[in-house]
């Protein structure tokens, strides 16, 4: 019996649960998910400062002088003395008087804004002439402004980029509570497997679902410490499947998931005492798409043809490697486009076209979508989901799913 994808989805999501957590320094973090939130443990800013380099005055000073020359001519006032970035004023700002002040730098007492630079003038005897007025607390950030100590700054479940580990460093942290990386092996099944650039004979081919499926989880973020071939042997089947399951928190494997004579994995996964969920979903390409568990592993069983493997691994296994790392949106991320050209599928199961997307938004067909042609995968960037039955015009809006490059 076929299940719907949402159903397959939502029993392999079920059936992850996060990986544990390890305390890194936050240099080590890019790409972790956080396991614990984060919580400011300083104000930021810390105190008012400049927001540009001008001179901290009184307000009411700019309105209150008559300068040289008439009206027209602004304000003049002594400068009394400067404060930079990483200094604390030694002394206030006194009325009728004017402080240098940079970027960054705390405001002095008695000054209540900041004249950028570009409106003022320097006199011959180093008074400056005030061309401008300013309002009260123009030009200043004031303390807490971003955040106040205590504030939760990131929450648990949430990927770490440079915008966020930079968050976490002004909030006063050097070591974050993250989700450890998650440990993935590689499974290829098939006698006619050769490794890549070997000579082939008779009905062989290269392995590409090694190289695919390694790099697009490594690229996503996991560990992946095992890719290994298996042969078309019950045994040999049951060992490696064994291996994998003992080191690993996902074995994902490709190929032998159908019901032919030499497809062992459902049978040797049960061998080894593990449970088994769905076997087939109503889904274009890769109906034969299983999931199972074994104590701590979790198996997820693609098949074998390199595009069915790679949209199958799109569709269920990166999402589940999402949950495993503790990632908040474990869903398959989605990002809005517009048909540049016609999407058809007259078929009976939903087919995830393979498209490409430009820097536009505009989404078009990557080539044949027989799922036995790689060649127009290398082209393509996402999968659009099209309904039975179904033909899109151009100009049609929708959603394509993207993997992880690079």
């Amino acid at each position: 019996m076929m299940i719907s994808y949402e159903e397959a989805l939502r029993q392999v999501l079920e059936g992850m649960t996060p990986v544990s957590s390890v305390s890194l320094s936050i240099t080590e973090c890019l790409g972790a998910c956080l396991a614990k939130e984060v919580v400011a443990q300083v104000d930021l800013p810390g105190f008012d400062t400049a927001s540009m380099d001008g001179y901290a005055v009184r307000s009411a000073d700019l309105g209150g002088v008559e300068a040289p020359g008439g009206p027209g001519r602004g304000v003049v006032l002594p400068c009394s003395f400067t404060v930079a970035a990483g200094q604390a004023a030694d002394r206030a700002v006194a009325p009728g008087q004017c402080a240098r002040i940079l970027t960054g730098a705390p405001m002095p007492a008695g000054a209540d804004c900041v004249v950028m630079q570009e409106d003022t003038e320097r006199e011959p005897d180093g008074r400056i002439r005030f061309l401008e007025g300013a309002r009260p607390w123009e030009n200043v950030r004031f303390r807490g402004e971003d955040f106040r100590a205590g504030t939760p700054v990131l929450s648990a479940g949430q990927r770490l980029g440079p915008p966020q580990l930079a968050l976490a460093v002004a909030a006063g942290h050097s070591v974050l509570t993250v989700h450890r990386p998650v440990r993935v092996a590689v499974l290829v099944s098939g006698d006619e497997l050769r490794p890549p650039g070997s000579p082939l004979g008779p009905g062989e081919i290269h392995d590409s679902n090694s190289v695919l499926l390694g790099s697009l989880f490594r690229a996503a973020g996991a560990e992946v410490v095992r890719v290994a071939h298996l042969p078309d042997r019950m045994d040999d089947t049951v060992a490696g499947l064994g291996s994998a399951a003992a080191m690993a928190d996902l074995v994902v494997t490709a190929g032998g998931a159908s019901v032919g004579d030499r497809d062992l994995l459902r049978p040797a996964w049960e061998q080894l005492g593990g449970r088994l969920g769905f076997f087939r979903v109503a889904l274009k390409p890769g109906k034969p798409l299983f999931f199972g568990a074994l104590g701590d592993a979790r198996l997820i069983g693609l098949p074998g043809n390199p595009v069915s493997a790679l949209v199958t691994a799109v569709l269920v296994a990166l999402p589940a490697l999402r949950r495993l790392q503790g990632d908040a949106g474990a869903g398959t991320p989605g990002v809005p486009g517009i048909l540049s050209g016609p999407l058809s599928n007259p078929g009976d199961r939903r087919h995830f076209l393979r498209v490409i997307q430009d820097d536009d938004g505009r989404v078009r067909s990557a080539g044949v979508q027989a799922s036995h042609i790689l060649g127009p995968l290398a082209g393509a960037n996402g999968l659009v989901d099209v309904p039975p039955a179904t033909h899109w015009p151009a100009g049609t809006p929708v959603r394509v799913l993207r993997w992880p490059v690079g």
